[in-house]
């Protein structure tokens, strides 16, 4: 443009309109009716499993501003017959916003970059259509061009098979390939059926992020709903990780001073110090005197210790557990105090967050004698001031041991210890208030395993070895009914919470149906002890960590569909989401994609092209580092011919050119077509 403003048609049509309102004015006869902007007024979420629909926990949007750069999932309407996205950069959703999304998710060469989908679609349908793709993002869109679209997207959600993107793709692309947004003449069924590659839970696809700073955390939570997982590192700071793309906050929790309270624990110290050495009175004059060969003084101690960190229902609150240290309040109750800093805080994180000050080390000074000098007194720790986080809501207890949200229903079940086992039982609270709301279930041991089934509706509780575990009624933590099985270690809910899967740490996995659970249903023997069990949000599909492998199950069949070489230690969590499954470890995030690989050849081909498949390739052929085809390459490295198939017509040129080993390899040019166009693809590896 020369440096100067072009005013589009979109542009003047818009000039008078607001952001996130739509401009339908009956006194705008030239502008889009009521009925072009109907899916304006329905809801909104951001589509964190790009499953294309908005479920229970993903999180409903009535502002378009991220508060972060975190999360680039789209947003997405589904409703009444419309399926709108948009990027999370965008301030509105519309079927441009949504042609702009198709390009992020599936077009190669934008590599999910937003600008450039942007770019693409202005190059292709700007001057056509007199729009502007840079001021589609932030207003809704003329009313002839908006009505094509929305008729052209429904045709394509009438066809059959495939997911609702994936159709809106299909539309896309004859779109591009006619320069026209008017295909419902031309787009058929076997455009959908014949242009896309899915390897979705046919291939695993491996990768990882590394974060140093993840080194013995004291609690790793996962929110299926939004695919973050929350870590608490052992010095207090959260990291906040997005598990779709690596990137990460690291925060602690802003504090505030409480009014000084007298500690038990504190006191008994202090009088058991001035029985065997009299009392000491400070002389104020700071100046560490040494009375008689001085004192050895121990590191300030914390009366409170944030023990636990579970993530809200979005990735801007959480759920921050307190316990006492040996010097904090001990006292016991049963119920949530009005004052204390300890138990259960609600707090906004990141928002009001804090940069963690460095501690210097411990120093103690030691003072030399000759032989028969008196030796040192330790002088009682420094108790510092009792603080507690900034929050918006507290249960005050300091006996909490656990606690699982209940998102859907606005509950937290939290474990009372009272003190003792004796005394332990699970009690309800509400989730925004976190008032109790009398609702107790008594329990036999401090730490009992508790899982929430898919619909959040029961409790699976389990305890002692030789107690059987018991399902209860999420809302009023009644019994329902018992499973005729002890010692589990590890279970999940499955298929629609019907079935629970059980191990006990041996190799067999066991399905009991909950309509009959007094033996299993089936059972299923692994290579190995199980050492780690999760389930995805559908509840359809398992996965299972033994000591050399990682496999993916499908509960219905009761099968192994795949399995992944995984040998990796000091392994802290495993957790499953919609598309891969996601293991925390020393040092690093892994993640084991199994669903949305989905696409065109040379998309899906440059997703699978990696560092590991590249040493698997140098261990399982005696070929140099050649150009080959991908589906060669898939083939030798012992994937099915229904899979290496695919990818036959992709070109593989290893770089640098004279690469030998698989350590030579740096980069990867990937060559094949892509909407009938010949394209190549540079990857670093």
């Amino acid at each position: 443009m020369n440096g100067k403003f072009k005013l589009s048609r979109i542009a003047t049509f818009l000039a008078g309109c607001s952001l996130l309102v739509g401009c339908g004015s009956d006194n705008a006869a030239d502008t889009p009716s009521k009925e072009s902007y109907a899916y304006s007024k329905l809801s909104v979420c951001i589509d964190a499993d790009l499953d294309g629909y908005c479920g229970e926990l993903e999180q409903k949007v009535t502002k378009f501003a991220r508060t972060s750069d975190n999360n680039q999932a789209p947003y997405l309407i589904n409703d009444s017959g419309y399926f709108l996205t948009a990027p999370a950069s965008a301030n509105v959703v519309n079927p441009f916003t949504t042609l702009i999304q198709n390009e992020v998710l599936f077009n190669p060469l934008v590599a999910g970059d937003t600008k450039q989908a942007q770019l693409h679609l202005q190059t292709v349908f700007g001057n056509k259509y007199g729009i502007d793709f840079n001021q589609l993002t932030s207003m809704h869109g003329p009313k002839k061009e908006t009505e094509m679209l929305l008729a052209s997207f429904r045709h394509a959600l009438s066809l059959s098979g495939g997911s609702s993107y994936l159709k809106i793709s299909a539309a896309v692309d004859k779109m591009i390939s006619e320069k026209s947004f008017d295909i419902i003449t031309s787009l058929s069924q076997s455009d959908l059926d014949t242009s896309y590659v899915n390897l979705s839970n046919r291939y695993l696809l491996s990768g990882s992020y590394p974060f140093s700073s993840l080194f013995m955390p004291n609690s790793i939570t996962m929110n299926e709903g939004t695919g973050t997982l929350l870590a608490l590192l052992n010095g207090g700071q959260l990291l906040q990780i997005n598990t779709a793309s690596g990137t990460y906050s690291s925060f602690s929790p802003t504090v505030t001073t409480q009014p000084e309270q007298k500690s038990a624990g504190i006191a008994s110290l202090k009088s058991s110090f001035d029985s065997h050495h009299g009392n000491h009175h400070d002389d104020d004059d700071d100046d560490d005197d040494d009375h008689g060969g001085g004192g050895i003084v121990l590191p300030a101690q914390k009366p409170s210790i944030l023990t636990h960190a579970t993530q809200g229902k979005d990735n801007r609150e959480a759920f921050l557990l307190y316990q006492p240290s040996i010097v904090g309040d001990s006292s016991i109750s049963n119920t949530c105090n009005a004052s204390g800093s300890n138990g259960i805080f609600l707090t906004e994180i990141g928002k009001n967050s804090k940069a963690s000050a460095l501690t210097s080390s411990t120093k103690i000074d030691s003072f030399g004698g000759a032989s028969g000098g008196t030796p040192p007194v330790i002088l009682p720790p420094i108790i510092e001031t009792p603080t507690t986080p900034v929050s918006s809501a507290a249960c005050r207890n300091n006996h909490i041991r656990g606690l699982t949200p209940i998102y859907m229903k606005n509950l937290i079940a939290a474990v009372f210890t009272n003190g003792s086992s004796q005394n332990t039982e699970l009690q309800l609270l509400s989730s925004t208030t976190l008032v109790p709301l009398g609702k107790r279930y008594p329990l036999s041991s401090m730490r009992p395993l508790v899982v929430l089934n898919k619909s959040q509706s029961q409790l699976l509780v389990a305890e002692s070895n030789n107690t059987q575990a018991v399902i209860l009624d999420s809302d009023t933590l009644t019994p329902r009914k018992s499973i005729n099985k002890n010692n589990i270690q590890f279970a999940v809910f499955a298929n629609n919470d019907r079935e629970l899967i059980i191990s006990d740490g041996s190799r067999t996995l066991s399905w009991f149906d909950l309509s009959n659970a007094t033996s299993p249903a089936a059972t299923l023997e692994m290579n190995g002890n199980v050492l780690r069990l999760a389930s995805d949000p559908s509840g359809q599909l398992s996965a299972v960590q033994t000591a050399n492998h990682i496999y993916l199950i499908d509960n219905q069949t009761r099968r192994i569909i795949k399995s992944e070489p995984y040998s990796k230690s000091f392994i802290y969590g495993m957790s499953m989401l919609s598309d891969k499954i996601i293991i925390s470890r020393s040092g690093a995030i892994d993640y084991i994609q199994f669903g949305n690989l989905v696409g065109s050849s040379i998309k899906i081909g440059y997703q699978l092209i990696n560092k590991e498949l590249v040493n698997k390739w140098a261990s399982a052929s005696n070929n140099s580092f050649n150009s080959t085809t991908l589906g060669y390459l898939l083939q030798s490295v012992g994937e099915k011919s229904a899979v290496s198939q695919e990818f036959n017509n992709i070109d593989l040129e290893w770089l640098p050119a004279n690469a030998n080993t698989a350590s030579d390899v740096k980069a990867v040019m990937i060559s094949g077509y892509y909407r009938n166009e010949r394209v190549s693809l540079y990857k670093n590896l």
